[in-house]
């Protein structure tokens, strides 16, 4: 009935829903109101796909059922392919396999022009290098103990041998491009904020000079404005890097955000899939189009729009 929009403890405007909605009167809540209005124009592959998925059925030790069956989808370099689906429908288990840490039982991963082994400890350093990942908990993915500038710095010496004065050069060429700067490298990871934990996940995979960074629900545990400005951070970086992104999510408003490509997964398969274009645009079939409109929308009647159409869609059935 009323909506009161909070800022570091203080209440910064109160109103009725329709005010607050469609006539905000403080900045703050304005740029709440509009977030996720990201310009993102769909790109078209340009050159061959640097990930090809191709039939992969998968299950976890000790199970009898499988939870990934036979998922076909591919990534192209400087594109976006978001995996979205219901908690249990398997985006992560899809990035695990990719990754190596789930061996899959049929079908295999073609990654830079190479099938890559199914178990990670057994891949040369060069696909460790090519393929990385950003998770979801910036919090558990960074070692407490260690500064900002170890944390960047230990990639360059993993992969490139890097140290002394030409490492700590480039770790602040990756501090800049994370848009963090100065001051940052001695820091510790709890004297950074959410955005900037996950601004340091990001520098770290970049560090690597990765041909496909999988982003794993990256900003589903962040401030809405805080993770608007990861996407376009990542949206930026990709122009200048030219890397692939997969990412996982069940935030369809980020899927419109950023995605060139979409696959939508339901039970361990690939139900949808295609162009973001094409995903998004009906004929839909029953969980697109159930999925598509739990999604909520900043409007008045929104949820009353939803409920009155699903009841008509039960009494037509």
């Amino acid at each position: 009935d009323d909506i009161m929009v909070l800022k570091m403890g203080e209440m910064v405007e109160y109103g009725s829903v329709d005010q607050i909605i469609n006539a905000p009167q403080e900045e703050y809540t304005r740029a709440l109101v509009s977030v996720r209005s990201i310009d993102h124009e769909e790109k078209q592959p340009t050159s061959e796909p640097v990930l090809i998925c191709e039939n992969i059925t998968a299950r976890y030790k000790g199970t009898k059922f499988d939870v990934l069956k036979n998922v076909n989808v591919e990534v192209h370099p400087g594109q976006t392919l978001a995996v979205v689906g219901e908690s249990g429908s398997g985006k992560s288990t899809l990035a695990r396999v990719i990754t190596g840490l789930l061996p899959q039982r049929e079908g295999r991963v073609h990654f830079a022009g190479r099938d890559l082994n199914p178990v990670m400890r057994t891949r040369p350093r060069e696909d460790l290098r090519e393929l990385q990942m950003i998770y979801q908990m910036a919090d558990t993915a960074m070692n407490p103990r260690q500064t900002v500038g170890t944390i960047i710095g230990r990639p360059l010496e993993f992969y490139f041998g890097l140290r002394g004065a030409e490492k700590q050069k480039r770790i602040q060429e990756l501090l800049d491009e994370i848009e963090l700067g100065k001051g940052f490298q001695d820091r510790y990871p709890a004297e950074l904020s959410g955005g900037q934990k996950q601004r340091v996940c990001i520098a770290r995979a970049l560090a690597a000079k990765p041909k496909l960074i999988i982003c794993d629900e990256v900003t589903s545990a962040l401030d809405p404005l805080v993770a608007d400005g990861i996407l376009k951070l990542l949206l930026d970086l990709q122009k200048i890097e030219n890397v692939a992104y997969l990412f996982i999510t069940h935030d369809l408003a980020t899927v419109r955000a950023i995605a060139d490509s979409i696959a939508v997964m339901y039970q361990g398969e690939v139900v949808r899939y295609g162009t973001k274009t094409e995903v998004l645009s009906p004929p839909f079939d029953d969980y697109t189009d159930l999925l598509l409109s739990s999604v909520p929308e900043m409007k008045l009647g929104w949820l009353e729009e939803v409920i009155a159409n699903r009841k008509m869609e039960s009494a037509g059935n």
